[in-house]
């Protein structure tokens, strides 16, 4: 759909650039929310959480924003260095061996997309907004993941290298998205 729009609007302060874009979420969150008290959600959420926000970052990552039980990230925002979406993953594998199977702490699954977004100034306290069927697809893969499983799709696979080397490609359906997507799982590692 063309709406007129330049690569650069300053008209509407946004750019469109390359970044690899990363949605975590926390496994059993509702289920833990229908069945103890706020602040025993709050004891078993919080410390993973930063952990995971930790993970995220270390591996070079902007968070975008924290919704309770999940997150976004986008990482090459402001930095391209040709990695982004290996850095990605690798974040994604570090956060799904993160979580635990446990009740007391919850397992996490992700979905990893790269390609073109539109970056916007944003509502505070965010300090971005990412826009774009990449972020829609990271999403969506995060969603289609199992407990402790990375979804990565076919924008990030190409670009990941060695750390999606065990990924397998699967044609998945994604919600509201018309074609099969090729999206490349890499599971849970056993004990």
């Amino acid at each position: 759909m063309e709406i007129g729009l330049e690569h650069d609007s300053p008209a509407i302060g946004g750019y469109r650039r390359y970044a690899a874009v990363l949605f975590a979420d926390l496994t059993g969150f509702t289920q833990l929310v229908e069945t103890v008290e706020p602040e025993i959600v709050y004891r078993v959420v919080r410390p993973l959480m930063d952990d995971l926000v930790a993970i995220a970052r270390r591996h070079g990552g902007e968070i975008q924003q924290v919704l309770g039980d999940g997150f976004m990230c986008v990482y090459g925002l402001h930095d391209t260095r040709g990695d982004e979406a290996e850095r990605a993953v690798r974040a994604g594998l570090a956060l799904v061996a993160a979580g635990g199977t446990e009740f007391v702490r919850p397992s996490v699954h992700a979905g990893v997309e790269y390609g073109e977004i539109f970056v916007t100034p944003s509502w505070p306290p965010a300090g971005y907004g990412v826009w774009g069927r990449t972020v829609n697809l990271a999403q969506r893969l995060c969603g289609l993941a199992g407990p402790g499983e990375l979804q990565i799709g076919p924008g990030a696979f190409a670009r990941a290298g060695g750390p999606a080397t065990a990924a397998r490609p699967a044609r998945s359906r994604l919600k509201g998205i018309v074609e099969p997507v090729v999206s490349h799982r890499v599971p849970a590692p056993t004990n």
